[in-house]
């Protein structure tokens, strides 16, 4: 059991919003003093039977009071604000728990408390908007305080009931807003109709205008060119007749200019014919600038010759009228994008005359065409059969005259020529005559299709909503169980890295003075010879540890070649029969069109080999040993559940055996240093952690597939290489290589021990040798010796490390050969587990004759 009345996870602080936006956002939803209704009551019951509690509200907080929409032990529907524990909830924002309110002090004074049967308990969660206002609550109240708090499950209920009600709320006030809408379409079509009815007025009026010469007129003389015109030219375009120059060619010079030509043509056209009468429309240049959009017409008076004598005319301004026509024009397009984008379709119901009228949308509702002719026997024949009954008494209800009760009701069509099953949302109301009878009924209807969908997908997310959160939880558990495994193979892998650093210096000293003293023995002393040899031999086996630490540390330098698994694994036929003895039946299984990949030859060997080694330990009374390659892709789906590989094409090799098999705890620590389940003396434990540190520094990913008593399959993935590289072939050794006296070598090393074993190695192997402790005395030395050919260096030393001492020192001499050693490179010259192109570099311990191969390949290369 949990209290959660102090958490704030995921909350923003009330600071955040006012109290007038909050107030604001519930307002929105048009919710207080409502009815009741049973989707809030089932809320507030579920939530009772959660907590076996006698009260449960689902509580909206208003600024003067708190209001219950649903109701379980109160008994009322709204109780003052100064006495609400749920306005704390508000001002926290967040989840509220009070496991005892006579504990809180902030509740002390509060009556529904202090009283004998008083409140003890309360848990409410947020109903917050989607604008992210809380504006109340779902909560459970007891008259007996409860210290344990509440589970996990029963704030999970909470807070599941908190969003159905934000989600019935969100569509109640979607549909409001729906209404909202239809009403001021409704409103745009009145607006519409009474425009049109304006727009007769005005045409009625400029008529009659033009009737009692209210428009300007003129009288054109042709013989003297003389225009004379009426008052009216002053009160409609600000031009005052005695003052304007009475000629014909000022009106034709007041016409726009883009006018002027065609109205000029046109006039000259009309006189010089045999036209009775002219007309045109024009653009007029007013007093104040302005152009008027004129219709003019003139009637011409001719002679007894037919010539043209004189014109007598009338200047209609259609400045207005067009001004109307334009706003009417973008009302009526209004009215239809709107209806358009609400898909709103508005239809009317003749009840004198049975007739119905629907537009194309609200046929479409009911499956018909566009131009196809309906019937009210269309609406009654279109409805579901099942929604007929509730849709026929709401329709007979609007047209009661003594219920006059609104129709709104959903109901389903059956589609006249698709047959196609919708969602209709219909609403209307009746409209009476004087004498109280019904004449028509009209409403909206609106396709809701969708939205029946949404609920029903609602309602079954609902349903499922909790067994969706525990899998959702299972899985993110999952994974972070995965990246605290990842992490701890890091830190781990940090840590052996160091450790074996400092293993490789001292077996450096151990194995370099071994070989030296085996070199000088003779054979006469066979006693000594094998106590060198026994030693060496130990050595060599602590090499192999801290090298398999390395491997698990992802800090060995890997020499990666482009190499097929399916003639490396062939190759190692003989090394692995002889290996797993005769009791171990081998199986190879190559697949065909194998891809190539990237990686060290050498490390690949060694790991398979190593998991064969563990097979065949897990098969005491002999068994079988499968090697398998295969190309593979992995997905993003299994990427995403194995942190840290990434998707892509791989090469899969795969060693299973029909051994003891291992369950899952061991599995789980199976890659893990030191980790054996073999008997003490038996294993080192470094053996499967080697091939997990040499894989993950790949690039790749190893998996583990077993069950105690089933046999083991581990599987190797390689990234795939994509390209024209080759394989590297294979060297042959060669005899121990020496040098020559003339042959000057710098060999610098922090460690004394190690710095004495270099130089007394290189001494035997015939080379002129100076030693230096650190970077700076190194530096000092080569511009004392310039006949030093070669830089022998230690990587991991104090203050400057030794890549930085060959970068200066090939700045000096440019052609000075450089050879690296170290036992933990830390990134000097290795990047991304690889070597630095052009470096080279000799791993600690080594070898004499190792020393030997290396120093002459770098002086020859």
């Amino acid at each position: 059991m949990t209290s959660y009345s102090d958490s704030h996870i995921n909350s923003p602080p009330a600071a955040a919003w006012s109290e007038a936006d909050r107030v604001a956002a519930l307002q929105g939803y048009a919710i207080l003093d409502t009815p009741v209704e049973t989707e809030f009551e089932d809320v507030v019951r579920l939530a009772a039977e959660t907590f076996s509690a006698p009260i449960a509200v689902v509580n909206l907080v208003s600024n003067d009071r708190q209001w219950f929409k649903a109701e379980v032990g109160i008994g009322a529907r709204e109780l003052p604000l100064d006495v609400s524990i749920c306005a704390h909830a508000i001002l926290q924002d967040d989840f509220l728990v009070v496991p005892d309110t006579r504990a809180d002090s902030r509740f002390d004074c509060n009556p529904l408390v202090t009283a004998d049967d008083g409140l003890r308990f309360y848990a409410g969660a947020i109903l917050r908007s989607a604008s992210g206002f809380p504006i109340g609550t779902v909560c459970v109240l007891d008259r007996e305080a409860r210290p344990e708090g509440i589970t996990a499950h029963q704030r999970l209920v909470l807070e599941v009931l908190a969003r159905q009600v934000m989600t019935q709320l969100e569509l109640r006030k979607a549909l409001v807003e729906q209404n909202v809408r239809a009403e001021e379409l409704r409103a745009e079509a009145r607006q519409r109709t009474e425009a049109e009815a304006a727009l007769r007025s005005v045409e009625e009026r400029y008529r009659l205008v033009s009737r009692a010469t209210n428009d300007a007129i003129w009288d054109w003389d042709f013989a003297t060119d003389h225009v004379i015109w009426n008052e009216a030219l002053e009160a409609a375009h600000g031009h005052r007749p005695d003052a304007v120059e009475p000629k014909g060619a000022w009106w034709i010079e007041h016409i726009h200019p883009d006018d002027r030509a065609r109205v000029d043509a046109s006039i000259h056209e009309a006189i010089d014919g045999r036209a009775a009468s002219w007309s045109g429309e024009y653009r007029f240049l007013r007093a104040d600038g302005s152009y008027a959009a004129i219709l003019d017409r003139g009637h011409i008076i001719r002679n007894e010759a037919g010539a043209a004598v004189r014109m007598i005319g009338a200047m209609l301004d259609l400045t207005e009228r067009q001004r109307t026509r334009a706003i009417l024009m973008r009302s009526e397009e209004r009215l239809r994008l709107a209806t358009d984008a609400a898909e709103v379709g508005f239809w009317d119901v003749d009840i004198v005359n049975d007739a119905l009228i629907w537009p194309p949308i609200v046929k479409g509702m009911f499956g018909i065409s566009p131009d196809v002719p309906v019937s009210i026997a269309d609406f009654y024949a279109g409805i579901h059969p099942d929604d007929q009954p509730a849709t026929f008494e709401a329709f007979e209800g609007a047209c009661d005259p003594v219920r006059r009760a609104l129709y709104d009701v959903d109901y389903r069509t059956v589609g006249k020529e698709d047959g196609k099953i919708r969602w209709v949302a219909a609403k209307g109301r009746g409209v009476f005559d004087d004498e109280g009878n019904c004449v028509r009924v009209v409403g909206t209807a609106i396709d809701v299709t969708a939205r029946k969908a949404d609920e029903a997908e609602l309602r079954e997310l609902n349903d499922h909503l909790e067994r969706r959160v525990a899998e959702a939880i299972s899985e993110r558990e999952k994974i972070e169980e995965a990246l605290r495994q990842s992490q701890k193979m890091e830190a781990v892998g940090q840590l052996t890295g160091g450790i074996a650093h400092d293993f490789n210096n001292m077996l450096a000293v151990i194995i370099g003075s071994l070989d030296l003293l085996g070199r000088r023995l003779g054979s006469e002393d066979e006693r000594a010879r094998r106590h060198v040899d026994n030693a060496a031999e130990a050595s060599q086996r602590a090499a192999m540890l801290t090298q398999r630490l390395l491997a698990f540390s992802r800090q060995q330098p890997l020499n990666p070649e482009v190499l097929d698994p399916n003639k490396l694994v062939p190759g190692m036929s003989e090394l692995l029969s002889h290996t797993l003895g005769a009791e171990i039946r081998q199986e190879t299984v190559l697949a065909a069109g194998l891809w190539r990949t990237h990686t060290d030859r050498n490390q690949l060997e060694n790991a398979i080999l190593n998991l064969a080694v563990n097979a065949r330990d897990a098969m005491p009374e002999g068994g079988r040993l499968t090697i398998e390659t295969l190309n593979c892709h992995i997905d993003e789906r299994y990427a995403a559940a194995n942190i840290g590989v990434p998707h892509g094409q791989y090469v899969m090799i795969a060693i299973s055996d029909t051994g003891t098999g291992m369950p899952p705890d061991v599995i789980a620590k199976a890659f893990d240093p030191f980790f054996t389940t073999k008997s003490v003396g038996k294993g080192t434990g470094l053996g499967l952690s080697q091939v997990y540190g040499f894989v993950k520094q790949s690039g790749g990913h190893v998996k583990i597939y077993s069950e105690a008593g089933e046999g083991t399959t581990i599987k190797i993935y390689l990234p795939r290489f994509i390209g024209d590289d080759v394989e590297a072939e294979a060297k042959r050794p060669t005899d121990l290589p020496r040098g020559d006296a003339r042959e000057l070598i710098l060999v610098v090393e922090d460690e004394p021990s190690v710095r004495q074993f270099s130089v007394d190695a290189l001494t035997e192997l015939g080379y002129n040798v100076i030693e230096a402790d650190g970077a700076l005395a190194a530096l000092r030395l080569l511009d004392a010796h310039p006949e030093i050919l070669l830089l022998f260096t230690d990587i991991v030393m104090p203050d400057i490390n030794g890549r930085k001492l060959a970068d200066e020192a090939l700045r000096r001499r440019p052609d000075l050969k450089v050879l690296y050693t170290t036992g933990y490179t830390r990134n000097a010259v290795v990047h991304n587990g690889v070597v630095d192109p052009g470096v080279e570099l000799l791993g600690k311990p080594f070898t004499v004759e190792q020393l030997a191969t290396k120093i002459r390949a770098v002086l020859e290369g």
